[in-house]
């Protein structure tokens, strides 16, 4: 019988084999059987696809060449904050040069909770820093700053041209041709597959794979004119003071080919300051009142409802109707401007006079729901017209189908009111008249110029012929005797055509009081015009008894054309 000590002695050994076999086993498990498993696990953690510094976006250049939006080298800078020593000294030294609070720039310097949660070991400490600060900031020799080569686009003529240039914020969203054409202008960026930290920062060693080639964006040449668009921001600037109005756009196209030339717009922003105003919460002053705001365009509307009862063959120039100053239809009551009746008047006193019973006539009488919105449909009401712009609105039509179809809105529409439109496309429209019944499509953008040297250029667009060539002559004559009517649009020894519009402003519960949006829509010079002008005005302050297109519109539209012409050498007529 073995004694109790020898008995004790071979009990824990057969226990420590029996362990030790345990253990070997689980080894065997982890490192053979299970290894590839786990090493791709362990590599998952690590591993990840990030990519390298983005490569400058394309330039954007006006029709002649002038530099409007380039690129300016910035850093972003970020600290590897495990390996600080002294947070708060380190904080004091970067403070001042980053130009952040020293409180901030220590809590990104110490290590957080989440931080110790997910294995982060980098913060971001300040985004684009310039040059000149980078070099200050690499003097200091500390070894765990970082700084990531970057661009920031920078605007050569500061705010002009604002709601075109528009921006692309960190997120991709933005508005204007940037955020329209950014496929083009951001070029394309190395996507690496490599070893990671766990924030996501590259870690030196081997890349993986590696996709892509990066090459610079795609420069753009707008169909804007510098000298042009600075020319109308300024006189929409002095006329926003003269008629103490709280907005306005002036449109300069070239009905011809659809080219916008010009484009300004009130309210405006600087981009290159976008993130400010986001952070303040006026994201609002972003949307471009000449493509994203909508409006009653009132009385301008009216060459729309002529040019249909023309071109349909239901009136000509023969056509006449009795005025008495009302029309009841619908349950609506239509009244003229100063609710005076008429007498016989035809197409041109119906335009020259601006009445609203003479197109409720044409729209209810002679023309009927049908082929009335089949018109306002073709003029390219309703729908977005397509510009490449971001942000753009379709606007407002109802419908005889809509669950909400009124019969009074036959009346109303018909002179312009209870209908939702943009400046962009009630100019448009207009231009298809000024072109021989043609419509093309507004655009900005005349030529893509690529990094390997090629280029496209962007030809104009027809957008459909909403008219006869012959009915857009007729109407171009009838507007042409409006504005003979008219002294406040005529430009001396030119022949223009066009029409005023003064339109309510529809609120909650009904339409404000006395407030009004006026606007003159002209087009010259005839008999092949070269320009169309587009003016509007929001909320003029000036006395009641002036807040009329005629008293504010028409004027600044003269002054404008008058200028352009002289601008663009188009001759006056031969006397």
């Amino acid at each position: 019988m073995l004694r109790e000590p020898e008995s004790r002695l071979r009990l824990i050994t057969m226990l420590i084999v029996a362990v030790t076999l345990l253990i070997v086993a689980q080894l065997v498990r982890l490192q053979v059987l299970e290894h590839a498993a786990h090493q791709a696990a362990a590599q998952e953690l690590v591993r990840r696809q990030y990519s390298l510094p983005d490569p400058p976006w394309g330039c954007i250049r006006d029709r002649n060449g002038d530099l409007l939006v380039g690129n300016a080298p910035r850093y972003d800078v970020g600290a590897e904050f495990r390996r600080v020593v002294d947070p708060a000294a380190a904080a004091a030294l970067l403070a001042p040069l980053l130009n952040r609070p020293v409180a901030e720039v220590q809590q990104n310097l110490t290590l957080q909770p989440e931080d110790e949660e997910h294995g982060f070991g980098w913060h971001l400490l300040a985004r684009q820093v310039s040059p000149e600060t980078a070099g200050k900031l690499e003097e200091l020799g500390l070894p765990w700053l970082t700084l990531t080569p970057t661009w920031e686009r920078c605007y050569a003529e500061g705010a002009l041209a604002a709601h075109i240039l528009g921006f692309v914020n960190e997120d991709g969203l933005g508005y204007g041709v940037q955020a329209y054409q950014r496929r083009f202008l951001q070029g394309q960026r190395v996507v690496r597959v490599g070893d990671v930290s766990g924030d996501a920062q590259p870690l030196a060693g081997e890349v993986a794979s590696e996709e892509g080639l990066p090459y610079p964006g795609t420069d753009l040449r707008l169909t804007l004119d510098r000298t042009i668009q600075a020319y109308v921001e300024g006189e929409l600037d002095k006329a926003l003071l003269d008629y103490d109005a709280q907005g306005g756009v002036i449109l300069v196209l070239d009905p011809r080919t659809g080219e916008i030339l010009a484009a300004a717009a009130r309210p405006s922003y600087e981009p290159v300051r976008y993130a400010d105003y986001a952070a303040q919460g006026e994201t609002a002053i972003f949307r471009d009142p000449a493509i994203s705001q909508t409006y009653e365009p009132g009385s301008v509307f009216k060459i729309v409802t002529v040019a249909a009862a023309l071109d349909s063959g239901r009136a000509d120039l023969n056509w006449s109707y009795q005025d008495r100053g009302t029309l009841e239809y619908g349950g609506v009551v239509v009244q003229n401007w100063d609710r005076n009746p008429y007498g016989q008047q035809g197409l041109a006193g119906l335009l020259t006079h601006s009445l609203n019973v003479g197109a409720a006539k044409l729209s209810t009488q002679v023309l009927g729901p049908e082929l009335f919105y089949r018109y306002v449909r073709a003029f390219g009401f309703g729908q977005p017209t397509g510009v490449e712009l971001a942000g753009e609105a379709a606007g407002l039509v109802h419908m005889p189908s809509d669950w909400n179809w009124e019969d009074g809105f036959l009346a109303t529409n018909s002179f312009g009111q209870g209908i939702a439109v943009t400046p962009l496309q009630m100019a448009a429209a207009v231009a298809a008249i000024a072109n021989g019944g043609v419509m093309m499509q507004p655009h900005v953008v005349a030529e893509r110029l690529y990094p390997d040297g090629r280029s496209i250029v962007i030809p104009p667009r027809p957008a459909g012929q909403p008219v006869a060539a012959e009915t857009a002559h007729l109407l171009s004559e009838l507007l042409e005797h409006v504005v003979d009517e008219m002294p406040e649009a005529q430009v001396p020894g030119y022949r223009i055509a066009g029409k005023t519009g003064t339109a309510q402003i529809p609120g909650m519960g009904g339409y404000e009081q006395d407030a009004v949006i006026t606007s003159f829509v002209g087009f010259g010079p005839l008999p092949d015009p070269q320009l169309l002008i587009l003016v509007q005005l929001d909320r003029p302050g000036v006395p009641v008894a002036m807040r009329w297109g005629t008293q504010t519109a028409a004027p600044l539209f003269q002054k404008v054309a008058a200028r352009l012409f002289v601008l663009l050498g188009i001759p006056p007529a031969a006397d």
